[in-house]
C-alpha cells in the first residue's frame, strides 16, 4: 500500500501546515458535508486529505484497518466494510457493546467483536502496545496522531513515523470531537469537523461516497422532521447529561461545540446546571442534594445505553434515594441510558431517535420502559426512522 501524510519533525504533522481541506482531492472529497462521486479506476491511486494527518494516498481501498473507536467500526458497518475490520481499541466488551446495542434492531446486521485484535493492552486503555501494531499489519490506522503525542499515551514523532512507514498511514481527527485543544504541536493549524464531514472522510478512504449519501439523507430528513416538530423553547424541558457512579453526579456541557453532542444539538435543549445557582465541588462533581437545587426535568446518563445491567443497577440505586421525588427527573421517572458521542451514521440515527423520545414523547412516542440492556423494540409505526432502509444501503441496495 502506498501512502503520505508522513510525520515530519518537531511533532508537527503534514497537513498541519498549508494544506487546506477546502481544495478538491482526486477522490472528490471537499470540506463541506457533501462528498462528491469520482470514480477511481483500479490501476490509478487517489487521495484524501484529513486535519491532521494531511493527504494520504492509496493505491487500493484498505482491505484491514484498525477502527480504533466505534465512530470508525460504526462506519466501516455502514459502508459495507465492516469484515475489514481487524482490530479495536480499549475494552473490547463496552466497545463492542456500544455498538451492538443498535446492530440488534437490523436484520442481518452484525459486528463481531469478539475475536478481533487490540492495541491497548487490557488493564490500561492508555497504553498502547507497538508490537500489535506490527501484529495487525494494518492497511491503514484510523486514529489521530495527534492524540498519541498527548498526555495520554506520550508517543514521539519518530513512533509515529515508524509505525506509519513499516505499516500503514494514520487517518484521523479525534479533537474535533469537542473542539479541544490538541498537543501543541499539533495546534497551529488544526482544523475541526462536524461529524458527517468526518464521516464523509472515511467515506472517502473507503470509496463509498454513494452510502454516504444514502446514509446522509436519511439523516438530514430525520433530523428536520424532529425539528419541524419541536415545542417552542419556552415549552422543552430542562436536561442534565451525566455520567454517575455512587451517589455522585459529573456533568456533561452538551451545549459545547463538536461532533460528540450531534445526537443532542439538534434539540435545542437548556442545560439544567448551566441555570442552576449552585457550585460543584472540586473535582466537578455534584451530591444528591445538589441535584434536588439543580432541578432537571430530564437526566440522561451518557454512555449508558452500552453499560447494559449495569445501568439499570444504578438506576434502582439512584431512584431509591430518599431525595428522588425531590428531582423532576427522578420523581417523574425520566432518567434514562443515553448514546455515546464517537457515533457513526447509524448510531447517529438511532441515538437522534432515542433523544427525541426520551425529550419529547407526547411529539415523538414514548421510549419504552427499561427491562433489560438492549434497544428496546420499537413498533414500525413509532420508529422515526426505516431499518429496513438502514439494512439496505449497508447492502448495496439502493
Amino acid at each position: 500500500m502506498k501512502y503520505g501524510g508522513a510525520v515530519v519533525g518537531g511533532g508537527l504533522l503534514a497537513g498541519c501546515a498549508g494544506q487546506s481541506d477546502s481544495e478538491l482531492t482526486p477522490n472528490g472529497t471537499t470540506s463541506d458535508e457533501t462528498v462528491t462521486d469520482t470514480p477511481t479506476p483500479e490501476d490509478e491511486s487517489y487521495s484524501v486529505t484529513l486535519s491532521p494527518v494531511g493527504e494520504v494516498t492509496l493505491d487500493t481501498v484498505p482491505e484491514s484497518f484498525l477502527a480504533y473507536y466505534p465512530i470508525a467500526a460504526d462506519t466501516a458497518v455502514a459502508l459495507g466494510h465492516g469484515d475489514s475490520i481487524n482490530a479495536i481499541g480499549y475494552d473490547k466488551q463496552l466497545f463492542g457493546n456500544t455498538v451492538d446495542y443498535y446492530y440488534d434492531s437490523l436484520d442481518g446486521v452484525a459486528f463481531e467483536w469478539e475475536d478481533l485484535g487490540r492495541v491497548t493492552p487490557s488493564g490500561n486503555p492508555n497504553t498502547l502496545d507497538e508490537e500489535l501494531f506490527y501484529e495487525l499489519d494494518s492497511d491503514i490506522h484510523f486514529l489521530d496522531p495527534c492524540l498519541l503525542q498527548s498526555g495520554t499515551f506520550g508517543w514521539s514523532s519518530e513512533d509515529l513515523s515508524r509505525i506509519e512507514e513499516d505499516i500503514g498511514p494514520w487517518f484521523g481527527n479525534y479533537y474535533s470531537r469537542t473542539n479541544g485543544q490538541p498537543p501543541e504541536g499539533c495546534r497551529d493549524d488544526y482544523e475541526y469537523y462536524s461529524l458527517w464531514e468526518y464521516i464523509g472522510k472515511f467515506a472517502a478512504v473507503l470509496q463509498e461516497q454513494e452510502r454516504y449519501r444514502a446514509f446522509k439523507s436519511m439523516r438530514d430528513d430525520l433530523v428536520g422532521r424532529i425539528q419541524a416538530d419541536l415545542p417552542p423553547e419556552s415549552e422543552r424541558p430542562s436536561l442534565a447529561v451525566i455520567a454517575y457512579t455512587g451517589g455522585t453526579f459529573w456533568p456533561y456541557d452538551f451545549t459545547q461545540e463538536g461532533y460528540i453532542w450531534n445526537h443532542l444539538r439538534p434539540f435545542g435543549m437548556t442545560n439544567a446546571f448551566a441555570e442552576a445557582d449552585i457550585d460543584p465541588s472540586s473535582d466537578g462533581s455534584y451530591d444528591y442534594e445538589a441535584m434536588v437545587e439543580v432541578e432537571p426535568d430530564v437526566v440522561l446518563r451518557y454512555w449508558g445505553a452500552a453499560l447494559g445491567e449495569t445501568f439499570l443497577d444504578n438506576r434502582s440505586e439512584l431512584m431509591d434515594n430518599p431525595l428522588a421525588d425531590d428531582v423532576p427527573a427522578f420523581r417523574d421517572e425520566r432518567y434514562y441510558a443515553s448514546g455515546y458521542g464517537m457515533q457513526g451514521p447509524i448510531m447517529n440515527l438511532f441515538q437522534l431517535e432515542m433523544t427525541a423520545k426520551q425529550l419529547f414523547p407526547d411529539q415523538f412516542g414514548e421510549w419504552p420502559t427499561y427491562t433489560e440492556g438492549a434497544y428496546p423494540e420499537i413498533s414500525e409505526d413509532e420508529q422515526l426512522f426505516d431499518r429496513q432502509r438502514v439494512v439496505d444501503i449497508i447492502n448495496g441496495d439502493f
